[in-house]
C-alpha cells in the first residue's frame, strides 16, 4: 500500500476540503487455475486467434496484474481508495465524472461520463451534460438521477470524502443534463479533482442504502464502466470481462484479471514465469540486471509518485521552533549521498510537493543542498554552541546537548537506511541523533499526532499524486485550526498559508492558481516545517511477449490512478 493509502485512512473525512472541492497467505490461483463453475466453458468474447487485417489492433486476450494489497471486499466505501486494488476496481468497472489525464497535461479536461459542462459566471455552480446510450451492466440506463443520487449517498455516508464540503445540491434537468449547486465558489480552472476520484453508482441498486452506502454487500459490484465483475474471491483474486456495451472507448483485451501475492518475492517469480503481465510494485534494486536480462520483460525506470521529506515537531516546544535550526539540519543533510546508498541512485533531490514537471512548480525555490559550513554558521548565529566540548551543540536556554529523537517506519528499507546516514551526517554540524524504527502502525498514529509530543523529527514519504487531482496534499500543512487537525503532522500553524489555501479553491484562472501555489511552496521553504529531501523513481518492470501499447507513466505502468495500461495494451 501506497504511503498516500496509508495517510488518507488517517483521514478520508477530509480528503475533499482542500482539493478543487474534492475525493492488499497464499497465493491466488494462476491466471490457469481461474476456473468457471462447472460445465461453463470460458471463451474471450473475440477470441484470441482472431488475425485483424494489417494496420489494425489486434483484439483479445487477458491481461492479468500482480497486488500485494487486497480488497477484503466489494462494499463501496472510502475504504476502497486505499488500496491500488480498489482504485482501479473503480476507474475500470465503474464509471467516473472525468478521467484521470495522461501527463504532461494534467490540467486538461479529460471527458468520461461528463461530456461537457458550463460554470455559472459567480462559480457557484455547475452544469453537467451527461454520455447519451449508457448502461449499467444489469442493462437499467445510467441517468443524471444516477450521478445525484452519488452525491448525496456520499454526503450522508459517515467516513467518506465529504463532499458536502463543496456540494450542497443537485437539480436535474433531464435525463443526461445535471445542475450542481456549490457551497462555496470553484475553480473555472479545470474540474475539480474529485471528478476523477469518485465512482457513479446505480441508484436502483444503492437506495436502499443512501444513508450508509458502505452497509450494501455490492455483491454483483453493477457498474458502467468498461468491464464488468466476472467473478470475485474475497482477498484471492478478481476476474472482469470487457463490457460489449460500453459506450465509450473499449479497451482491447477481453479479459483483467487481478490477483494476490502473499510476498513480493512469490509475485516477482510470476512475473518472471508469465502466470502475470505486470505488478503494482517497482522492482527491487538488486534484481535489476537479472529482470533486464530476461528478453520477454522490459525494465524502465520513470518518476515515482512519492516525495520524502523530514518532518519537524513544530508542537514540541524546544530548538526545533527555531527556523534557524530547521535550516541548518537541511543544509547539514546530504540528500545525493542518501540517494546514491539508500536509493540506490534511483532518485532525485526535490524541493516541493509539486513536482518538477508540474507548471506550477515554482522553479526559484531556496535550495538546501549539502553546505555543513553554512549549517555551522546557522547554528552559531543562533547561538547553539559546544559550551562542554563534547563535540555535540548545547541549547542556550537549558543548557542540554542538541538531540532530538528521529521516528521512521519499519516498514520501508530506504528510509530505514536513510535515517542511519543522517544519524552520521548531522554530528558534523554538532547535532545527535537518536533514530526510533517503529512498527507501521506505531509510526503512523505517532507521526499524525504532533501534540502527543512523541517525536521530534519523522523521515517518511507521502504520494501527493499529480495536480490538479493531488490537491488536497497542501492541505497537510494547513494549521490544525483551520482544518489541518490529524492531517498536518509537523503542526505547521501560518495564517498566510491558511489564507491562500482557502483562495487555491476558488481560482478562477491558471494565472491565479500559479500565484496563490507560488507564493505557497515560498512560504513552506521559508518556513521549512518538513524539509523536502527526495522524490524516488519508480523502476518499472512488466512483460513484452504477449502485449504491447503498455503506458509507462509517473508511479509505473499500473498504479492507483493510471488504469492507462490496462485500457490501451493489446496483443501482439
Amino acid at each position: 500500500m501506497s504511503k498516500r493509502k496509508r495517510l488518507l485512512t488517517l483521514a478520508g473525512t477530509v480528503l475533499l476540503l482542500l482539493s478543487l472541492t474534492v475525493p492488499m497467505m497464499q497465493c491466488a490461483p494462476s491466471a490457469e487455475e481461474v476456473t468457471p463453475p462447472a460445465g461453463e466453458e470460458v471463451t474471450p468474447p473475440t477470441g484470441e486467434e482472431v488475425t485483424p487485417p494489417a494496420g489494425e489492433i489486434k483484439y483479445g486476450g487477458r491481461l492479468t496484474v500482480g497486488f500485494l494489497s487486497p480488497l477484503p471486499s466489494l462494499t463501496q466505501g472510502a475504504g476502497t481508495m486505499y488500496t491500488n486494488w480498489g482504485c482501479l476496481w473503480d476507474l475500470i468497472v465503474y464509471d467516473n465524472l472525468t478521467k484521470f489525464n495522461l501527463p504532461p497535461d494534467y490540467y486538461a479536461f479529460t471527458p468520461e461520463f461528463v461530456q461537457s459542462y458550463e460554470t455559472s459566471d459567480d462559480g457557484l455552480s455547475w452544469t453537467l451534460h451527461l454520455a447519451e446510450g449508457a448502461t449499467w451492466h444489469d442493462g437499467v440506463p445510467v441517468t443524471a438521477e444516477d450521478v445525484a443520487f452519488t452525491f448525496e449517498a456520499i454526503k450522508t455516508t459517515p467516513g467518506m470524502p465529504d463532499t458536502d464540503f463543496c456540494v450542497d445540491h443537485c437539480e436535474i434537468i433531464d435525463d443526461y443534463t445535471l445542475k450542481v449547486f456549490n457551497t462555496r465558489v470553484l475553480t473555472a480552472v479545470n474540474p475539480p479533482g474529485w471528478w476523477a476520484w469518485d465512482p457513479i453508482l446505480p441508484k436502483h441498486i444503492f437506495e436502499p442504502y443512501k444513508d450508509d452506502i458502505t452497509l450494501c454487500p455490492n455483491e454483483e459490484s453493477i457498474g458502467s464502466g468498461p468491464f464488468k465483475m466476472k467473478e470475485f474471491k474475497p482477498s484471492e483474486y478478481m476476474w472482469m470481462e470487457a463490457y460489449e456495451d460500453y459506450y465509450g472507448e473499449k479497451p482491447y483485451v477481453d479479459e483483467v484479471v487481478f490477483k494476490l501475492y502473499g510476498t513480493l518475492e512469490s509475485m516477482l517469480m510470476a512475473l518472471k514465469s508469465g502466470e502475470i503481465d505486470a505488478m503494482d510494485s517497482d522492482l527491487p534494486n538488486a534484481l535489476i540486471e537479472e529482470f533486464e536480462a530476461n528478453p520477454d520483460i522490459k525494465v524502465e525506470t520513470v518518476q515515482g509518485l512519492t516525495i520524502d521529506d523530514v518532518t519537524f515537531n513544530l508542537h514540541k516546544d524546544g530548538p526545533l521552533q527555531n527556523k534557524d535550526v530547521r535550516h541548518a539540519i537541511a543544509y547539514g543533510i546530504d540528500a545525493q549521498r542518501i540517494i546514491d546508498m539508500a536509493y540506490a541512485g534511483n532518485g532525485v533531490i526535490c524541493d516541493s510537493w509539486a513536482y518538477a514537471e508540474d507548471p506550477l512548480h515554482n522553479p526559484n525555490l531556496p535550495q538546501y543542498l549539502y553546505d555543513p559550513d553554512k549549517a555551522n554558521q546557522l547554528l552559531d548565529g543562533a547561538g547553539y554552541i559546544d559550551s562542554d566540548g563534547d563535540g555535540i551543540r548545547n541549547d542556550p536556554v537549558t543548557g542540554e546537548n542538541l538531540v532530538f529523537e528521529m521516528i521512521v517506519s519499519s516498514a520501508t528499507t530506504s528510509y530505514v537506511k536513510g535515517s542511519t546516514l543522517i544519524q552520521e551526517m548531522l554530528p558534523i554540524i554538532g547535532i545527535d541523533i537518536d533514530v526510533s524504527v517503529l512498527d507501521p502502525d506505531t509510526f503512523y498514529s505517532m507521526v499524525y499526532n504532533p501534540v502527543a509530543d512523541a517525536f521530534d523529527m519523522a523521515l517518511r514519504g507521502e504520494d501527493p499524486s499529480p495536480f490538479p487531482y493531488g490537491d488536497w496534499m497542501w492541505m497537510e500543512a494547513q494549521s490544525w485550526d483551520s482544518g489541518g487537525a490529524w492531517w498536518n503532522p509537523s503542526y505547521y500553524d501560518n495564517p498566510r498559508y491558511d489564507e491562500l489555501c482557502a483562495l487555491l479553491g476558488s481560482a478562477r484562472t491558471m494565472e491565479e492558481r500559479k500565484e496563490y501555489v507560488y507564493e505557497m511552496q515560498e512560504l513552506l521553504s521559508e518556513d521549512l516545517p518538513e524539509y523536502y529531501l527526495a522524490r524516488s523513481e519508480y523502476v518499472s518492470a512488466y512483460r513484452t511477449d504477449k502485449f504491447e501499447g503498455w503506458v509507462n507513466e509517473v508511479g509505473g505502468p499500473v498504479s492507483w490512478f493510471n488504469d492507462w495500461s490496462i485500457m490501451k495494451v493489446h496483443l501482439k
